[in-house]
């Protein structure tokens, strides 16, 4: 007999859900969706008739229960933990099941992107927090919570290549989501296996892609496939999201190939998670663009952004509005380092003075070139004054090259400009095969840019004044400056004692890679008598992936087990790098001219875990040197951003570093005071941004308090639902060691301030069976490097400690190769599979007598309600316990009585504590009473069932009011979305960008918007049509199912 949809059947040792049937073909073929624990959502097609233990099954019975003894009470309650830790439900968005499977030290402010998550349909959420806030984390917690109510089954994180290892690490550990990072690598090793044609996303479904890939059909092209138009349950997490956001334009932002291709791709999935520090740069339209990437049934690109639209899918909080509501984070100073006292002839002041004159002269004669090629001059001339500003090493090695290309000019007569401007550093996106190579490309890459500019400078450069400065500053390159004497006093002062290197740590940062190999060896040779070889180390964007990790872990590692104190870094370190786990000092050896970037470089010791109360970012300040008055402003201007001016703080930045890049620091005084100034009147920008933000301080933080109360008082009721003890988890793992053939005390390690933790042996002969050497290598002190052989990985890193509660130091920092695990874990899952296989189940005799507290005997009667929807994603699940007085005298003759409500509260809170002892009565005792099993659950049985009947009436009728509730939301905001694209496009266009002549590729990205809201109606239309339908289907219950769990007694002590 073929089965029919909704009903389970048995098939390959599994238990599935019929979603559909064919049953009029010759051989009837039935779609099958796994509904056991350890294979939830799985699908196949079979030909019914052909499966040999194919059968539908009934309703399960209670008539075997007891039949083989009892179940020890410890095994019992570490199977009911497990499966209570395991139940999931939809029906509730008041309910947080996330922050109770992961290994994070959890803050109630980090919960209030999950909360706004759960109220949508889709959920399309900016996460705007301030930098170093842990945005990571707050994804993390949404993409597990969709996970666990079966929401998403497939994910995609891009990120910037320097912190695609850093996501992968995070989402590992602390979430215990295994993800695959798509780059050459992967993509070489998969072709070697499986061949040139191989998918690199046919196998998985979570991965990680680079930024710098998005564009690369190569990697791309099959993800596009696979996605096809429009994936359902499938979830995007890009990271600095704002680098998709058209940025060029001075009236009117213009979208880039980045925007098109991010565009291109997250339309095709059905959830987005956008993270990004700075998402509004004062153009309003690319704000809407970027909001309508990632809710485009919301926003759309060209119509203002209204804050009431943006209220629901952004959470925007700065680090000091989160110190004012009392959450630690550091303190931040700021401090100048002041050097004073320079003799006159001091190069560094002699360069200055010789480059003013140089501009004030090149500047004089360029102006009367084309707009066009002046601009290409100033950019030289920036260019080389920011290098100067760095060391006098950067700039004699693009002042030699600037001359190579004056002569260059001459000698051929070229009247062409060249349109390389002299910019930040190289980096580059794709990891290089080793470090030589890539820092050689980086000075190749230079070196074009800084030729090519002189060869557009030629006709007004003055080679003579460009002889006498390179003359100068190639008699200096190589010596140490004022700033290095400095650093190397204060080494010596704050990081040695009596000659011996301290625990402190300290970062470095410099712009250019000139620099920092300058400023590396100048501090070798000034530290030569404290063997400083081990001491310092640099991190570049020449530096594999593999090398970066390791200085990572090294830099963060505790002091005592490992030497390195010093990290030159170039701003390859300045985007998302955590390094803030063993140091609090920052010395800026020069200064980016972009706030923003400036603040980047700060955020990586001024971020959540850093364990110092304060941080210390200091930078250079030569007093004799005029530009430095800008450099001060520029500092305190950034700060000021950070600490006053919330979402206009970007547009601000912004435009003073264009300022900046345009026409460099001249007449100094008045450029500070006006920087410093900036913003303060307000204007177009940062009232838009402003608003369209809703970002107004006050405002802000009253809205923040009240969520901070919600989301406190949900964190706590949760808790009290769905949480995870310590001790629980401790002991249920103790358990399923015991049936591996060895006890986790037997593996007891060090205690750290009270925390007990606890260390494997990979070749302890319990863990030598399939899946355990792949659950130990989680364990592991470092990842695989590229190109090492498992069996040398295996050997050379050795297995970490773990623990079962956050394991901290004396001194507030988390203890040094400790792993806290948590439900989502590899390990914990490799030990708690044995409870969730269908095999362990049936093992049990679904019987257990245990010791409790009080003088009554009692019974407890358990089952467990599925509700499933389309696909068999599981709706709700609910434990449903019916419980009663117990009495032998009684039995036989009168059946059971169940509890009321009070008393069955009792019970329960008995039962719990009496789980957590475990123990067993006299053989004797148990014998009697499972004689009786049998009997006392059919007598329960009604009542179990009348329970699971209201419980699941109760919760579809709650799923049906999330789905009308959505449903209705959508279409309002579908509608709304309509109305307002009509009226946009009923209203003339800006005027005054109309008419300016040289505004040409903004007028025509304008015009594009406008065509787009052609296709963006008919889009809409069709969504009102069929979106609020497809959110009712998706919560509709297609089946349910009413599992037996077992029968346990509570035996009073002593009777």
């Amino acid at each position: 007999m073929t089965p029919s949809v909704g009903q389970f059947v048995r098939v390959r040792s599994r238990r599935w859900l019929v979603e559909n049937t064919a049953p009029d073909r010759r051989f009837p073929v039935v779609r099958l969706a796994c509904i056991d624990d350890d294979a939830t959502g799985e699908t196949v097609e079979v030909l019914w008739d052909a499966e040999l233990d194919g059968e539908i099954l009934g309703e399960e019975g209670w008539g075997q229960i007891a039949k083989r003894g009892t179940d020890d009470p410890a095994v019992f309650s570490a199977y009911l933990k497990t499966l209570r830790w395991n139940t999931a439900t939809s029906a509730d968005r008041e309910l947080f099941q996330a922050p109770f499977r992961a290994g994070i030290h959890l803050d109630a402010f980090q919960l209030l992107p999950l909360r706004k998550a759960l109220k949508l349909p889709r959920v399309n959420l900016l996460i705007a927090d301030d930098v170093g806030a842990g945005k990571t984390i707050e994804a993390g917690l949404v993409l597990r919570e969709l996970l666990l109510r079966h929401r998403i089954d497939f994910v995609v994180v891009m990120a910037p290549a320097g912190t695609v290892r850093q996501w992968q690490d995070e989402l590992e550990t602390k979430f215990g989501l295994t993800f695959t990072i798509v780059d050459r690598d992967y993509l070489t090793a998969l072709r070697r296996e499986r061949g040139y044609g191989a998918d690199p996303w046919a196998s998985g479904s979570r991965f990680i892609l680079s930024h710098s890939l998005i564009s690369d059909e190569t990697y791309v092209a099959g993800l596009r496939d696979l996605l096809g138009e429009f994936r359902a349950r499938s979830l995007l997490i890009l990271d600095e999201a704002h680098h998709a956001a058209p940025a060029s334009g001075m009236k009117y932002a213009i979208e880039s190939q980045f925007t098109r291709s991010v565009r291109a791709l997250a339309e095709r999935f059905e959830h987005r998670l956008f993270l990004s520090a700075t998402p509004h740069n004062g153009h309003s339209n690319s704000f809407s663009a970027l909001l309508e990437i990632l809710d485009p049934q919301r926003f759309t690109r060209g119509v203002p952004v209204r804050p009431k639209d943006l209220e629901p899918v952004m959470v925007r909080r700065l680090k000091s509005d989160l110190r004012h509501f009392g959450e630690r984070f550091p303190l931040r100073k700021v401090e100048p380092i002041r050097i004073a006292g320079l003799p006159a002839a001091a190069p560094e002041l002699v360069l200055a003075s010789m480059l003013r004159a140089y501009a004030y002269a090149v500047r004089a004669k360029a102006e009367g070139l084309p707009p066009r090629e002046a601009g290409y001059v100033r950019l030289t001339l920036v260019g080389l004054q920011q290098r100067l500003l760095s060391s006098i090493a950067a700039f004699a090695r693009t002042l030699d090259i600037h001359r190579k290309g004056l002569l260059k000019a001459r000698e051929t007569e070229a009247g062409t400009w060249a349109a390389t401007s002299l910019g930040a550093a190289g980096e580059i996106e794709e990891e290089p095969d080793d470090e030589v190579a890539a820092e050689a490309l980086i000075a190749r890459d230079e070196a074009d840019a800084a030729e090519a500019a002189g060869v557009a400078a030629a006709a007004v450069s003055d080679l003579a004044m460009v002889d006498e400065m390179l003359k100068l500053a190639r008699r200096h390159a190589q010596e140490p400056d004022a700033r290095v004497e400095h650093l190397a006093r204060w080494i010596r002062d704050q990081m040695t004692a009596g000659g011996a290197w301290t625990a402190r740590r300290l970062i470095l940062f410099t712009e250019y890679e000139d620099t920092r190999r300058w400023l590396e060896k100048r501090l070798l040779e000034a530290l030569d008598d404290l063997g400083p070889d081990d001491r310092i180390a640099c991190y570049t964007g020449a530096t594999p992936t593999d090398r970066r990790e390791e200085l990572k872990r090294r830099f963060n590692a505790d002091p005592s087990a490992d030497p390195l104190r010093i990290l030159i870094c170039t701003d390859a370190a300045r985007e998302g790098i955590n390094l803030q786990m063993r140091c609090h000092d920052l010395i800026h050896v020069d200064l980016p001219w972009n706030p923003a970037r400036l603040e980047q470089r700060n955020g990586r010791i001024d971020r959540k875990l850093q364990p110092s109360p304060v941080v210390h970012c200091r930078y250079f300040v030569y007093e004799q040197r005029e530009e430095d008055v800008v450099l001060q402003a520029l500092v305190r201007k950034t700060e000021k951003i950070q600490d006053e001016l919330g979402s206009a703080g970007q547009v601000i930045a912004e435009r003073i570093n264009q300022r900046l890049m345009r026409d460099g620091i001249r007449a100094a005084g008045r450029l500070a005071k006006e920087i410093e100034a900036e913003g303060a009147e307000g204007d177009d920008q940062t009232r838009t941004a402003v608003e369209e933000m809703d970002d107004a301080v006050l405002a802000r933080r009253a809205r923040q308090a009240k969520e901070l109360d919600d989301l406190r008082a949900v964190l706590e009721d949760s808790r009290n639902r769905v949480g995870v003890e310590p001790n629980d988890l401790r002991a249920v793992l103790s358990v399923a060691m015991d049936r591996t053939g060895t006890t986790l005390e037997a593996h007891r390690d060090a205690e750290i301030e009270g925390t007990p933790t606890f260390r494997l042996d990979p070749a302890e002969p319990a863990f030598q069976t399939q899946g355990w050497a792949e659950a130990l290598d989680d364990l592991r002190i470092r990842r695989r490097k590229r190109g090492e052989s498992l069996k040398d990985w295996r050997r050379d890193a050795p297995v970490r400690a773990f623990s079962f509660r956050p394991a901290m130091t004396a001194a507030g920092v988390d203890a040094e190769n400790v792993v806290q695990v948590h439900l989502e874990h590899r390990l914990v899952r490799r030990l708690l599979a044995r409870f969730m296989a269908q095999g362990f189940a049936s093992d049990l005799s679904r019987a257990s007598v245990v010791i409790g507290p009080g003088a009554q005997p009692r019974v407890v009667l358990i089952g467990r309600l599925a509700l499933y929807g389309p696909g068999a994603a599981r709706l709700h699940e609910e434990m449903i316990l019916v419980t009663a007085a117990w009495t032998e005298a009684g039995r036989g003759t009168k059946p059971l009585k169940p509890y009321g409500t009070r008393g069955e509260e009792a019970t329960l809170v008995q039962l719990e504590a009496a789980f957590r002892e475990a123990r067993k009565p006299a053989p004797h005792i148990v014998d009697r009473i499972r004689a009786f099993a049998a009997e006392d659950a059919a007598d329960l049985d009604a009542e179990l069932k009348a329970r699971a009947a209201a419980a699941k009436a109760e919760a579809v009728k709650d799923l049906a009011k999330i789905a009308e509730a959505e449903a209705t939301s959508l279409q309002k905001l579908l509608e709304d979305q309509r109305a307002r694209i009509l009226k946009a496009d009923a209203e003339p266009d800006d005027r005054q960008l109309t008419f300016l002549p040289d505004k040409a590729e903004e007028i025509e990205q304008r015009r594009r918007d406008r065509r787009h809201w052609k296709t963006k109606l008919d889009k809409l239309t069709s969504d009102i049509e069929t979106g609020p339908r497809r959110v009712r289907e998706s919560y509709g219950v297609v089946a349910d199912r009413l599992e037996t769990i077992g029968l346990v007694y509570l035996w009073p002590e002593g009777n």
